[in-house]
């Protein structure tokens, strides 16, 4: 593998928007033919498994949601981030990153472990988590595909996802039940791994490096915050549905979680495609301006956003809830705008300075304890229409954090050492 040199992997992937227009177009292709599959995927199993099947087994893919970022703890972003400004260090770092994930791996595996412990039968929830771990690897494996100049591995591996998806789905439609469909779908993970982590080919001197290892893990834990809180936040809500008497809600709120998912996530891909670029431009400039535009942002979220959630959620409550599953796609919809909003700020404040990186990561974490007190509470007598809800409060949460501790001052980023 190259990428020694300042012409290597990092430059090419930092000018993928300017110049390869048609490889973004790829990407992002193929990243929305799977998650639209996905989305099909779950409509046909939920009539074919009836609504108990197909409750059992979104709540066992909504309770181990929290799993995928785990495994992944932030190292695509960080790789991204990272890779773009390296110069005779990329091999390494891309070992220190395969290195950190198979870590991440065995950690994941022992927390799967520990929760399935007692249960009366282990195998769809473990499956799920199963699935759930091979789905953050792949995330990883991807993303480092991509950063060391190699998109089409990352287009390869959703359409074959997306074809063996589809496949999956007619078998379960004509008779497979749930566990032989996840146990067949995780297997095709585990292969797309193997596949993506030869192709690496990772240089491991790097981890004797103690600078390096320091600022790689460091960076990917911060950066990892948001989407941790984000899938442990799910799970979380489908807790609640559960202990509250409400699980027949699940199948509903899954299949939100699963149709909004498709918009958030080509939102979110196509942010890490361009963040290459993005990381290298804020890195060479002044912030003072920037930041101030985000604290007016912030500002008007917090003050609009507040009295919007409660409008909407008295609204869904009155017209939406008898309609079951898509009343609370629509309400989730609504909440999109909020989620958008924190999203790209978020985005911005983990690609700009250390301290801007701490602070959202603060924000997110404020934000998973304000959420979990607020389940609790709307839940019980909202149910998945108030789970939705909480969601879009969680974001007001970290906004209103974030925009307590933004750094208003000049701001301009030093180089990262060791990199």
């Amino acid at each position: 593998m190259t990428g020694t040199g300042t012409t290597g992997p990092g430059v090419t992937a930092r000018n993928l928007f300017a110049v390869a227009p048609k490889v973004m177009a790829s990407l992002v292709g193929a990243r929305m033919g799977y998650r639209g599959t996905v989305v099909l995927a779950n409509v046909a199993l939920a009539g074919a498994w009836g609504p108990t099947g197909y409750a059992g087994y979104a709540a066992a893919m909504g309770g181990a949601a929290f799993l995928l970022p785990i495994a992944s703890l932030g190292i695509e972003k960080c790789a991204l981030k990272l890779v773009p400004r390296a110069r005779r260090t990329v091999d390494r770092l891309i070992g220190i990153f395969v290195a950190l994930a198979a870590v991440l791996l065995l950690a994941s595996l022992a927390v799967l472990a520990v929760l399935l412990l007692g249960r009366d039968d282990p195998l769809l929830p473990g499956l799920a988590g199963l699935w759930a771990i091979c789905a953050g690897g792949n995330q990883v494996l991807v993303g480092l595909s991509r950063a060391v100049d190699r998109p089409g591995r990352d287009v390869a591996n959703h359409l074959v996802l997306a074809a063996v998806l589809a496949g999956l789905t007619v078998a379960a439609v004509t008779g497979t039940p749930p566990t032989t469909f996840l146990a067949l779908y995780t297997l095709t993970l585990i292969v797309l791994n193997a596949a993506l982590l030869a192709g690496l080919r990772p240089d491991f001197t790097g981890l004797r490096r103690r600078t390096l290892v320091r600022v790689s893990v460091g960076t990917s834990a911060l950066m990892a915050v948001a989407d941790v809180v984000g899938g442990v936040s799910v799970s979380l809500l489908f807790l609640a549905l559960s202990v509250t008497g409400a699980e027949d809600e699940s199948g509903g709120l899954y299949l939100a979680v699963i149709v909004s998912s498709v918009l958030l996530n080509a939102f979110a891909y196509l942010l890490r495609i361009l963040q290459p670029q993005v990381s290298r431009e804020l890195h060479q400039r002044d912030l003072t301006s920037m930041l101030g535009t985000l604290a007016r942002w912030l500002r008007l979220l917090v003050l609009a956003g507040v009295p919007y959630l409660a409008l909407t959620l008295g609204a869904s409550l009155l017209l939406l809830r008898d309609l079951g599953g898509p009343g609370v796609l629509v309400l989730y919809a609504a909440c999109v705008p909020i989620l958008f909003a924190m999203g790209s700020v978020n985005y911005l404040m983990e690609n700009a300075t250390p301290r801007t990186l701490r602070t959202t990561a603060y924000g997110a974490a404020v934000s998973l304890v304000a959420m979990g007190a607020l389940a609790f509470a709307v839940v019980p007598w909202a149910g998945a229409l108030g789970a939705v809800t909480v969601l879009g409060c969680g974001e007001l949460v970290h906004a209103a954090v974030v925009l307590r501790r933004l750094p208003l001052g000049r701001s301009r980023r030093r180089p990262t050492p060791g990199v």
